[in-house]
């Protein structure tokens, strides 16, 4: 039976990461050893779960079928060996994490310091960047995530809220009296597509819920929530960013938040990982962050 389970560990890391070679790598075993276990595991139940082509591995109706039955089992047994060899001695080894560079300074690295003070044998290896990690492909343990999350196979710990408000700079002249007239400003455009934007704003609940639609316009768009604070700050023009963005500004005296009441609607700040059977010491982090950033 310890052949049959090697087996099926091998299948579902193949499926998990599309790549005979990817599995091998997380294995630790030469892509021959993959292959000739898939070949013996369908050989044992009799059917063919995989196609393979030069490029990729995808699984076959069948195969799908028997991944969805093991891999929560596969998942269990490995977590359970390595939570009894963790048991015996203090939590350590290496969690990597990855966040947007603007959530990883104002929300993770002050946490994280207080999280390495508490467990020493532990290391964090932390990647700051707005691109789409792909969890499973790089071998990343945890994501902290702002908005929705919309593949299948990643699980999703909300954190805290994070509305979307409006902010500007201290001195600007903006005399209005209804939200729609800042149509007429400029604006720091956040992933600008097109010379315009729309942004979609609510107030209220129930019967006073009121929503309002804006068509607005700049001659600068950022990627990064961090650099519209400072275009805004710079008198660059009106900004739609984090409530937690716009509170730090305002804070500071450099920024000023107008129509507080309009917001775009929620969007979570998230802990991301690709499976419920997490080691010890990534444990530990989910458990610490979930505690220490509900509570802002």
């Amino acid at each position: 039976m310890s052949a049959d389970r090697d087996n099926i560990a091998t299948f579902v890391e193949v499926i998990r990461r599309d790549s005979l070679a990817a599995a091998a790598r997380q294995l630790g075993v030469p892509k021959s050893t993959v292959s000739r276990r898939l070949k013996r595991l369908e050989e044992q139940l009799g059917v063919k779960l995989v196609h393979r082509d030069a490029r990729r591995v995808m699984a076959t109706t069948e195969g799908v079928r028997f991944y969805d039955s093991v891999v929560d089992a596969v998942d269990a047994l490995d977590s359970a060996v390595a939570t009894l060899a963790e048991s015996t001695t203090e939590p350590r080894g290496t969690i990597r994490l990855t966040t947007p560079g603007d959530l990883g300074r104002m929300l993770l690295i002050p946490e994280l310091a207080k999280f390495l003070d508490r467990y020493p044998d532990i290391s964090v290896d932390l990647i700051l960047t707005n691109r789409f990690v792909d969890l499973i492909q790089e071998q990343v343990d945890l994501a902290v995530r702002a908005g929705a999350v919309t593949e299948p196979n990643l699980i999703a710990r909300k954190l805290m809220p994070s509305d979307l408000r409006l902010a500007a700079h201290p001195v600007n002249d903006i005399d209005c009296q209804d939200v729609t007239e800042l149509e007429a400003y400029p604006f720091v455009l956040y992933r600008k597509r097109g010379r315009t934007q729309v942004l979609r704003l609510e107030r209220g609940q129930g019967e006073s819920h009121e929503t309002a639609e804006l068509t607005v316009s700049g001659r600068v768009s950022v990627d990064d929530y961090a650099a519209m604070v400072e275009l805004v700050a710079a008198g660059q023009g009106i900004g739609l960013m984090p409530a937690l963005h716009a509170a730090e500004g305002e804070k500071q005296g450099r920024l000023v938040c107008i129509f507080p009441d309009w917001k775009v609607p929620s969007m979570p700040v998230q802990l991301v990982y690709s499976t419920r059977q997490l080691p010890e010491r990534v444990r530990l982090l989910v458990d610490f962050l979930t505690d220490a950033l509900r509570a802002q």
